[in-house]
C-alpha cells in the first residue's frame, strides 16, 4: 500500500480511502457488492454499548438507559441500538442485560418496539428500539 496525503479520486483502477489528513491506496474489488437502496432507512440512528463498563447492577443499567433514550428523544431520533452483547461471558453461561433491558424497555411508554438486531448490526447480541 502507498500513502499518499492531499489527493482525493480514483486512479487507474485504484480505490482511494481516506484516513484523517492520510489517503491509504488500495486495490478495487473485482466483484461489486450489491447495495440495497432501503439500507439507510433502517439503520439506527444512535447505539450504546454495554461492554466494558463493569459489573452493572439493574439500577446501573436502568439509569444508563434512561439517560440515553432522553437525550435520544431530545435530539429527535426514532430509531436506536443497544449492543448487549450475547452473555457468553456471564456467570453460569446465560444472558443477564439482554434479557431485563428487554423487559425494561418494553415497559417505557416512549417505546414502540424492541427486538433483536439484524444479523449484520449484532444480531442476538443486540436490540433494536423504535421510540414516539
Amino acid at each position: 500500500m502507498a500513502i499518499i496525503c492531499k489527493w482525493r479520486g480514483v486512479l487507474e483502477g485504484w480505490r482511494v480511502k481516506v484516513f484523517s489528513n492520510i489517503f491509504i491506496m488500495g486495490k478495487k474489488k473485482d466483484r461489486l457488492q450489491k447495495k440495497n437502496k432501503y439500507d439507510n432507512l433502517s439503520k439506527p440512528q444512535a447505539e450504546f454499548d454495554f461492554h466494558n463498563r463493569g459489573m452493572l447492577r439493574t439500577s446501573d443499567m436502568k439509569k444508563l438507559t434512561d439517560e440515553f433514550l432522553d437525550e435520544c428523544t431530545r435530539r429527535g431520533l426514532t430509531k436506536v441500538l443497544f449492543i448487549t452483547g450475547k452473555g457468553l461471558h456471564s456467570k453460569k453461561g446465560m444472558p443477564i442485560i439482554k434479557p431485563f433491558l428487554k423487559k425494561y424497555l418494553s415497559s417505557l411508554p416512549n417505546v414502540v418496539r424492541v427486538y433483536e438486531g439484524r444479523s449484520d448490526r449484532g444480531g442476538s447480541g443486540t436490540l433494536e428500539v423504535i421510540l414516539d
